[in-house]
């Protein structure tokens, strides 16, 4: 049996899944696409799949309609399958921390996750942002699943726990104590990199807990946050 019915129940309350408030009261979330379902799958995360293909791919797949899955999707031209998820469980094992302050755009912060995953990272820290929008998890490509992602609603605090548990703080502030990229030691572990919004940059509660302060040095006024986290997350890596 094929579901087809947009007003069928189970579909209705499938699509609340990509409201942030939906996802908070279920504490699920929403995937499409081959590949981030089966980074999910890896993670035991998945409970309900959806394919809108003749032959599935998986045989406990619940086979709905192309508008179904189109109903259920953020995309406009979505892969015939999506997946309802259990969120993941955030933990305390942390050593080198991306700490985003107030980033905005859920492109990236999704390709800064990604970036984090690829460099070597553990720990993705995002601040009044909901790590489960669907636009983060897809340009994160399937880094998302592999690293240890939490949400605070205040950074500055967040940063001041773990500086008791002796973490340092290294923040993208051009100001008269920053140092160029290049002229930084950094350490090799127990270490945070904070990366500021896309406009206004590191809030000053933040900057007063800064360790260490540095910037890129470079020929125009500035460079996009998921392209200075890739040159300061590359050049740690390389340390």
């Amino acid at each position: 049996m094929i579901l087809t019915s947009k007003q069928n129940s189970k579909i209705k309350e499938l699509s609340k899944l990509k409201e942030t408030k939906y996802r908070k009261l279920t504490n699920e979330f929403l995937i499409e696409g081959y590949h981030l379902v089966e980074e999910a799958i890896k993670k035991d995360i998945v409970l309900e799949i959806f394919e809108a293909n003749e032959s599935l791919k998986y045989p406990d797949s619940i086979q709905v309609s192309q508008d179904i899955i189109k109903k259920l999707s953020s995309t406009k031209t979505p892969q015939p399958i999506v997946a309802r998820c259990k969120k993941m469980q955030a933990n305390n094992k942390l050593n080198k921390v991306l700490a985003l302050n107030n980033v905005q755009d859920p492109g990236n912060i999704g390709t800064m996750i990604r970036l984090a995953y690829a460099f070597g990272f553990d720990t993705v820290v995002v601040e009044n942002t909901d790590i489960y929008n669907s636009k983060i998890i897809r340009s994160s490509q399937g880094a998302f699943f592999n690293l240890n992602l939490i949400e605070t609603k205040d950074l500055a605090s967040y940063l001041i726990s773990l500086k008791t548990k002796g973490f340092k703080v290294y923040s993208t502030i051009l100001d008269l104590n920053a140092k160029k990229l290049n002229d930084v030691a950094f350490e090799k572990e127990q270490i945070i990199v904070v990366m500021g919004n896309e406009g206004q940059g590191i809030s000053d509660t933040v900057k007063q807990l800064s360790d260490v302060n540095l910037y890129i040095p470079i020929e125009f006024e500035s460079l996009n946050v998921a392209c200075a986290a890739a040159i300061i997350l590359n050049k740690i890596k390389n340390n």
